[in-house]
């Protein structure tokens, strides 16, 4: 009970559970303790991106519990992800005590740093023994390494390996006895910043802004932008692209700097490393004149000028330090790319992937969630979609990249926003790789998910690969499930529905946004198609931005 009642005093709210027998001490504690929410899963692997989408939207560490063995193992990808994409979980896993390891004892395996160097912190707690006062400081230290604290890593997950003998429970939980819970609070170091340079802005800068969860700055950001008149290259995941009337924030950069040269003075990025493969490539070209501002030390990034600080406070510093303002010119130019380049995209009224993640970001509305899978489907909003007025948080597994566990993330997501719709994106082979995460359904989820059905994944078709004539592409690279979207939905009695055009895909997601549950819609492309319509719609776009 110690764990269960020091954690959910510490602010955990939430724990996701897995069935077993050695996890029974855990479980029973954490059901016990009426501070904090607990949900069964079945599938390991799918709580814990369930309970990576909860983090993602709550930003607050959530608690996984599971059994010995591979139910731990199956953790694994979900922590990969919360590593790379600073998500706060706390992973506690029951063991076998260590004289059973390597005895043949069954259901042991050396759970000792099962998860290396992708959790921030570990430690085994040890047997069980009535003195809490160490089981106190790593309780502690876990949430502290969980939540990152400054000049330390950022958040992410850490893990605590909890050996338990039998019996595991006594014949009367009645009979456990209370114990003196420390209230003390833990306060994290705060995290001022060392001295902020104020940068000498000569000639043109330009402002990168990479995935981000949550309120981080945004308005400062904006606010520094406008003042320097400098363009903002604002990510789907940035969060700077919905909710804010700026016409500095760009989003179709991918498309047209595939046929004109940007060359800014300074290079400004916030956030991690963005989606578009293009602008990476001009991030690569332009690493001795970009400085990254991060509030924790630099993690798994290349960027060679670094500053540590809030980002909120190096804006207001550098606020203090301008004296003069881009261009007027080099501004005015990339806006009107941008313009030119939205004109053509709105002009295409084909269906295909592209209008497809195009259509679901102009349905939502305010408030909504936009969890976008992997591979094509966050191409195509990076690509296609425009920046709009109205407040969405959209959601990617971006850590790692990774197709599996994202309806188990949006799930997470939706349950944690229950009053708000939740849509997500996804392709046909993401789907099918995840389709047991409909197990953990409930009322509660407002969930529509718009599974895009190409017949397999469509995005190695874009690689040169494709082109070389390699003896069965299809089956070892487009990899087409063979399944019926329709009966999955019917197997876990789920609303399905197809959409054939993007108005009839809007109607679509318009009636499901009113339903209280999760919904399924499939829209079914062509690969071909989709290959044609996307290089068409470069070519139109090199064409209208020829003048530039």
């Amino acid at each position: 009970m110690f764990t269960a009642s020091y954690l959910e005093h510490l602010g955990v709210r939430r724990a996701c559970i897995s069935p077993g027998a050695r996890n029974s001490p855990l479980t029973a504690a954490f059901t016990n303790i009426a501070g904090v929410e607990c949900s069964s899963h079945i599938d390991e692997r799918g709580a814990a991106f369930f309970a990576l989408g909860v983090a993602k939207s709550t930003q607050r560490p959530v608690v996984l519990i599971c059994t010995s063995g591979t139910a731990a193992a199956n953790y694994f990808p979900a922590v990969i992800e919360a590593e790379m994409s600073r998500t706060p979980l706390i992973i506690l896993t029951a063991d076998r005590p260590g004289f059973l390891i390597g005895t043949g004892a069954n259901q042991t395996i050396n759970q000792q740093n099962l998860y290396g160097n992708h959790v921030r912190f570990f430690r085994d707690v040890g047997l069980p023994i009535s003195d809490f006062s160490t089981l106190n400081f790593i309780l502690r230290d876990a949430w502290i390494y969980a939540l990152g604290s400054y000049r330390m890593k950022p958040p992410g997950p850490v893990h605590l390996n909890f050996p338990f003998d039998e019996p595991l429970l006594p014949d009367n939980l009645d009979d456990c006895p209370d114990i003196e819970l420390s209230k003390e609070n833990i306060n994290l170091p705060d995290p001022k910043s060392k001295e902020i340079p104020k940068l000498a802005f000569k000639g043109n800068t330009l402002i990168v802004h990479g995935p981000m969860e949550g309120n981080h700055h945004q308005n400062k950001i904006i606010d520094l932008a406008e003042k320097l008149h400098a363009p903002i290259f604002a990510d789907p995941l940035s969060q700077l692209r919905y909710g804010f009337d700026c016409p500095l924030i760009l989003s179709h950069y991918d498309f047209f700097m595939r046929s004109n040269e940007v060359t800014p003075d300074l290079v400004l990025r916030f956030g991690r490393k963005p989606t578009s493969k293009k602008l990476n490539q001009y991030l690569d070209k332009w690493k001795d004149k970009t400085i990254l501002i991060d509030a924790w030390e630099q993690f798994n990034d290349d960027c060679p000028q670094f500053i540590q600080a809030p980002i909120g406070d190096f804006c207001d510093v550098q606020m203090d330090a301008i004296i003069t303002r881009n261009e007027e010119q080099w501004t005015t130019n990339m806006l009107q790319l941008e313009k030119s380049t939205n004109a053509v995209i709105a002009n295409n009224k084909n269906i295909h992937e592209g209008i497809i993640a195009k259509t679901c970001l102009e349905t939502l509305k305010n408030g909504n969630n936009f969890i976008i899978g992997n591979s094509m489907p966050i191409r195509d909003v990076d690509s296609y979609s425009s920046a709009v007025t109205h407040k969405i948080s959209a959601y990617s597994n971006r850590g790692t990249s990774g197709i599996d566990g994202v309806i188990s993330t949006a799930m997470g997501v939706a349950q944690s926003s229950p009053k708000s719709h939740s849509l997500l994106l996804i392709g046909d082979v993401s789907f099918f790789h995840d389709l047991n995460a409909f197990q953990g359904k409930s009322e509660e989820l407002h969930l529509t998910v718009v599974v895009v059905n190409n017949a397999g994944g469509g995005i190695f078709s874009f690689l040169p690969i494709a082109k070389t004539g390699i003896d069965q592409f299809s089956t070892y690279w487009t990899t087409n499930p063979k399944a019926e979207i329709q009966k999955a939905a019917e197997l876990f009695g789920i609303p399905y529905y197809s959409a054939v055009n993007h108005l009839e895909l809007k109607t679509r997601i318009q009636t499901c946004s009113s339903n209280s549950n999760i919904s399924i819609i499939e829209v079914k492309t062509d690969i071909d198609e989709n290959i044609h319509q996307h290089n068409k719609t470069a070519e139109e776009v090199e064409k209208a931005l020829a003048e530039f």
